[in-house]
């Protein structure tokens, strides 16, 4: 155990940035001697598919049976061993988990005994998840002795209303484990700041590195994931990482929250006017569909449907 007292409001955080290997075993042994570097915080956060890009990512197909995890389970187990031993909470990015016949993206936390204390799966599933894995219809929110945690799992961030939910909630941290795509990823530093401005809160990114190929849907596809691991306050960047693997340290500030969160009626401080200068009646366009809606997951499945035919 640490001699910290989890009980802070001034918590210190840990993002693990991982480098995949093809091999889900060695993924998992870079992220044990990650982990390993860590001392003195309240709160670890891996990145999504921390064991390395799942079956059904293009030349994945293999590891079926293999990369997937059971929620309890033995890559839990070990994990939680860690936690315990640092006495901090770790949140352990995603595996694809397995219950039956069904598959979710699921994030754990585990508490400073190593216990599992939350799972929350996808909810906003992403590209060929929306054939391969069930989604959740939680949004999870999790009181620590150092905050509340809101989680958002990948995608489930670039929907606003998640982590805005979360915020409305009361959560004062929102952990984000990723996996940031090249293609978007001169947005997002950008976006993760704005979260935590709009929100009031700490936005923190873990992510992965690395890139698969293979063929979906009759055709060679890559998949690159560019780290950009990011610590975001409401007013500030305090950290980030680019594309190398390794540690972001933070240390957070949640009586600054706390206070601009309050109403300041001089409005020399004003981002509370992003949570208490709401308008809810007016937004009752939010529970009902785009106005150019398409089925997201009926589109993809008919496209993968059409070109492997």
């Amino acid at each position: 155990m640490t001699d910290r007292t989890l009980a802070t409001s001034r918590p210190r955080v840990a993002l693990i940035q991982t480098l995949w290997d093809h091999d889900p075993e060695v993924n998992l042994a870079r992220t044990l001697a990650l982990l390993d570097t860590v001392q003195d915080v309240e709160l670890i956060i891996l990145p999504e598919f921390f064991l390395g890009p799942p079956f059904y990512f293009p030349g994945r197909a293999h590891l079926k049976g293999v990369i997937d995890q059971p929620v309890p389970g033995p890559v839990f187990d070990r994990l939680g061993e860690v936690a315990r031993a640092k006495g901090c909470y770790l949140l352990c990015g995603t595996v694809v988990e397995r219950e039956g016949d069904r598959y979710y993206n699921t994030s754990v936390l585990l508490d400073d005994q190593g216990r599992i204390a939350a799972k929350a799966r996808k909810t906003h599933r992403f590209a060929a998840e929306m054939v391969t894995v069930s989604p959740s219809d939680e949004l999870v929110i999790v009181d620590t002795p150092f905050g509340r945690l809101g989680i958002c799992v990948c995608s489930d961030f670039w929907i606003p209303e998640v982590p805005r939910t979360l915020a409305m909630r009361g959560a004062e941290i929102i952990a984000v484990p990723g996996a940031a795509l090249r293609g978007n990823i001169q947005i997002t530093r950008p976006c993760i700041q704005a979260n935590s401005s709009f929100n009031v809160c700490y936005t923190l990114l873990a992510s992965a590195v690395g890139e698969v190929t293979g063929e979906r849907a009759g055709r060679q596809v890559s998949i690159s994931v560019a780290g950009h691991s990011t610590v975001a306050a409401p007013e500030q960047l305090v950290g980030t990482l680019d594309e190398e693997e390794g540690v972001l340290i933070a240390e957070l500030d949640l009586d600054r929250v706390r206070e601009l969160r309050e109403v300041d009626l001089s409005f020399r401080k004003s981002l509370y006017f992003c949570l208490h200068g709401r308008r809810p009646e007016l937004y009752q366009d939010l529970l009902k569909p785009y106005a150019g809606h398409q089925d997201l997951e009926t589109l993809i499945t008919d496209y993968l449907t059409a070109r492997r035919s």
